[in-house]
């Protein structure tokens, strides 16, 4: 059984024999090739629902230019496998020479593209292989969302960014109310489903460029960096709004999240670990009063402020359910 001929895309810009080169690739079968220009890449790309394509690019005369047109080309897409083709005679432009010649040549070329397409083939999948594998090990099976190290992982890594960006760090730290009681009463598939819509949440609540997790069992956490209109405030609110919603649309049982929040100034150096104490901290206050609390004042917030932190808990859902208009989930202002 013939291989499947590997898509591959050829970049046009500063490529004069472009189209001989399209001809002399699909000739033996191997691949598959259109010809596209830098930019058209994203458009081409954005429209292609099969698997992703090899780009191929032609090497420049200079070391300077080749990491320049790479450099432009990961902008636009950054996870598309890229080929660049020698531009010398040892490459896939043949030398002058007789007809024979030329078709002997033509022939070692086609078995020498045989062999380059069973060697990107072999990379490909070992390279989707690992990904995969990376991606499950960052990543909760359940949820989707990331895991405890995943969130350790990249969220190190954002503190770091926010620190060079000199913004403030926002942490939040969710433990979803009752899950022990739901899985007793109900079962544990449907505290499955209990911790799969309180995933949802965090992904109508936070943005796409915001860490969000799964930390371990019932807690969730998020690593948000701060900007206008993605504050402490307005991220609070959007999640009580969201979580009332749920609340209103679960009639089996309560769903409630407790939340612990810590707020991290950019002049200060922290470590994220340092920053989840300090959210759990709150988040451990936060129960203890909603305990002590009389019905009806679900909400209990504490600011203060100690070596660059200002933290604080509050309830989700935090507000009477009649204030919000039904089926009117909040979502971030921001998809970044």
């Amino acid at each position: 059984m013939n291989a499947k001929p590997l898509k591959l895309l050829l970049l046009q810009d500063g490529c004069k024999d472009a189209r001989f080169l399209q001809k002399t690739i699909t000739e033996g079968g191997a691949f598959e090739c259109d010809l596209v220009k830098l930019a058209e890449l994203k458009e081409v790309l954005s429209k292609r629902g099969d698997e992703p394509p090899i780009l191929l690019l032609r090497s420049p005369d200079s070391n300077m230019q080749l990491s320049t047109e790479l450099k432009r080309v990961r902008e636009i897409a950054s996870n598309i496998p890229v080929l660049v083709l020698p531009n010398k005679q040892n490459g896939l432009i043949l030398p002058a020479g007789t007809e024979p010649d030329a078709a002997k040549g033509n022939g070692h070329l086609r078995l020498n593209l045989k062999k380059l397409a069973r060697i990107l083939r072999c990379g490909l999948r070992q390279t989707q292989v690992e990904s995969a594998l990376s991606h499950l090990a960052i990543s909760d099976e359940l949820t989707g969302l990331y895991n405890r190290r995943g969130f350790l992982l990249l969220g190190s890594e954002r503190m770091k960014l926010a620190h060079g960006m000199k913004k403030n760090v926002l942490l939040f730290f969710a433990d979803l109310d009752n899950l022990k009681q739901i899985n007793d009463q109900f079962g544990h598939p449907e505290g499955d489903q209990a911790l799969l819509k309180t995933a949802e949440i965090f992904r109508n609540t936070f943005r796409n460029s915001d860490i969000t997790g799964r930390f371990g069992g019932d807690e969730f956490t998020a690593l948000v960096i701060e900007e206008y209109g993605q504050t402490a405030d307005t991220i609070s609110r959007r999640l009580q709004d969201n979580m009332a919603e749920l609340a209103a649309n679960n009639t089996h049982y309560p769903l409630s999240l407790s939340v612990g929040m810590t707020r991290y100034a950019a002049e200060m150096r922290s470590s994220l670990k340092k920053l989840l104490a300090q959210a759990d901290q709150a988040l451990c206050k936060q129960k203890q009063k909603c305990h002590s609390a009389p019905a009806g004042h679900p909400t209990v917030m504490f600011p203060g402020s100690r070596q660059g932190f200002a933290q604080y808990g509050f309830r989700a859902p935090g507000i009477p359910v009649p204030q919000r208009a039904p089926g009117k989930m909040r979502k971030s202002s921001s998809g970044a």
